[in-house]
């Protein structure tokens, strides 16, 4: 096969066992953020790739890698396969991945992994026996599936066609059982008079028991063709009863799946593993399960760890890159946006966002930070916690996100100290003192899950009005999260006076075009009335927006 040959050997020279390459994902549009704190803490170059970043660090500092805080997910690079030649045949693509397993470099990265986690009892890193066979390749089940009619569902039943069947099924039920009971009881009649020789007229106690109001002929005209369909199918099998036909031919598709045995026994002195796989490219003839399947079936036969794909202790991550495949561990188990929170509410921010817009900020120590609108407090948690020099205070107008956030402030306090400050105001009448915050960093409203588009025409004039006041004149800034691009573009026309727009970064949050601005503050002193005027113009545009009629402004 011409695709063997190409990926028998890594990309690079084998590293060193005490230095490893590590990949850890960024949100899209942070990756420079994320640099520049990995540069920091770490002390190592950085590479930028689109979503993530990429550097080498010693491996007895890996566990220094989870301490990053605008990261996701992380993952130590075994080996490299450039330029890899995938035919058309997927037979031949899934014997070529399998056969990768030989050449990965194991040791390393086992050797970077448990610097982060550990097991009972040591991990080989190469078997006792090396197999000559990792197995034969499967099939893709998204391009292949099952010619077999009988593993062929027949068609979908609506839930009034599905009603029409189960009581035609009940009631021919009920029939056949009345028809046996006069059976029985007219043989019992028969054995009881010895003066009654005569037969039994079966056909007449059949005929008297379907005088029923439902014929059968009339149940099947309501009936549509599909579920006469299965009916039919049901009938024409001898080897089924009348019982457990309908009930199970109609419900076979709702009925829970009983649960496949494990064709595996488990070890408990091995590690239980699963695999992993990220494709883009849309020239490839298998799909990711394909992939991760056949790969995961290689490394059992190699090793013989566990499989588990929920309670595993190494994550195997199976990086198609169009023509380029990469092998890895993982050293995130679970997405590093999840700490923090445990109160989680509809519009609740990830920590990995927070800290990159409060990077974004340039923080000094002994500055005061304030999120106006906290929500479930994740910009507040993330600043105590980073930036411990620092005094943080947040409030909201809604009891239920105060109290989200006290929540969420508690359960952080339990394994480490913590000083935030919950408050219940209005963003547009906030009780501090003039020039009294360095930063205000918050998370507006988009008016999708929270609020409306239209009472954003209100609130972020008045929110950015407020900000400016509180905020220190020309030392003061603010970053603000919204997707809601029109309408803080509109706010930030009004109070032009007082901010400047110095920066913007585009994201992608959920499927929503998300954008992080950045202001400072102007020299100019807040001035009461001016700031009341711009406010007025800024309501007078909200009042237009409203009626439909087209905003004008000076």
């Amino acid at each position: 096969m011409c695709i063997c040959s190409k990926m028998s050997a890594p990309m690079e020279d084998t590293p060193h066992d005490d230095v490893c390459e590590i990949e850890a994902t960024v949100i899209t549009g942070f990756e420079n953020v994320a640099k520049e704190e990995a540069e920091e803490k770490l002390k190592v170059p950085v590479d930028v790739k689109r979503g993530r970043i990429a550097f080498k660090i010693p491996t007895a500092d890996v566990k220094k890698v989870l301490e990053l805080g605008g990261i996701d997910n992380c993952f130590v690079v075994m080996s490299r396969f450039p330029d890899v030649n995938f035919t058309n045949d997927e037979l031949e693509c899934m014997a070529a991945l399998r056969k990768i397993v030989y050449t990965v470099n194991w040791k390393l990265g086992l050797a970077a992994w448990s610097n982060v986690y550990s097991f009972p009892r040591p991990i080989s890193t190469t078997p006792e026996v090396i197999p000559k066979d990792l197995g034969e390749p499967t099939l893709s089940s998204r391009f292949h599936r099952p010619n077999d009619p009988s593993q062929q569902r027949g068609p979908k039943l609506s839930k009034s066609e599905k009603r029409k069947l189960r009581k035609k099924q009940a009631w021919e039920r009920s029939t056949g059982q009345n028809v046996q009971q006069q059976k029985e009881r007219k043989k019992v009649e028969k054995a009881e008079d010895p003066n009654n020789g005569g037969s039994v007229d079966e056909s007449s106690s059949v005929s008297s028991d379907n005088k029923s109001p439902m014929k059968s002929g009339d149940m099947s005209e309501n009936l549509s063709e599909n579920v006469q369909t299965q009916l039919r199918q049901a009938e024409s099998d001898p080897n089924k009863t009348v019982e457990s036909d309908p009930a199970e031919a109609v419900e076979s598709d709702f009925s829970p799946v009983s649960k496949k045995q494990k064709t595996t026994e488990h070890d408990p002195n091995k590690p239980a593993f699963r695999v992993t796989c990220n494709r883009n490219g849309g020239s490839h003839p298998f799909d990711s399960m394909g992939a991760a399947s056949n790969f995961g079936g290689a490394v059992y036969n190699y090793f013989h760890w566990n499989v588990s794909m929920k309670e595993f202790d190494i994550e195997v991550i199976l990086n198609i890159d169009d023509r380029d495949v990469t092998v890895c561990l993982g050293l995130t188990k679970q997405s590093l946006h999840h700490r923090f929170i445990k109160a989680f509410g509809p519009t609740a921010l990830r920590a990995t966002i927070a800290f990159n817009m409060l990077r974004l900020c340039k923080i000094e120590p002994g500055e005061v930070i304030c999120d106006p609108m906290c929500g479930g407090g994740t910009i507040p948690i993330q600043s105590a916690v980073s930036w411990e020099d620092c005094t943080t205070l947040c409030g909201d107008i809604i009891h239920k996100a105060v109290k989200r956030t006290t929540e969420n402030v508690n359960y952080v306090s339990q394994t480490q100290p913590l000083s935030v400050e919950v408050v219940r105001w209005d963003v547009t009448k906030l009780p501090l003192r003039t020039e009294s915050m360095d930063v205000c960093v918050t998370d507006l409203p988009f008016g999708i899950r929270s609020g409306s588009k239209m009472n954003n025409w209100r609130l972020y004039p008045g929110a950015l009005m407020e900000m400016a006041r509180v905020c220190r004149v020309e030392k003061g800034r603010a970053c603000l999260l919204t997707q809601d691009k029109k309408c803080i573009n509109k706010a930030l026309s009004v109070t032009a006076k007082y901010w400047k727009c110095r920066n913007m970064v585009g994201f992608n949050m959920g499927g929503l075009a998300a954008c992080v601005y950045i202001l400072h503050r102007s020299v100019e002193k807040y001035n009461a009335a001016d700031a009341a005027e711009m406010l007025s113009t800024a309501l007078l545009q909200a009042k237009n927006k409203e009626a439909g009629s087209p905003i004008k402004t000076e």
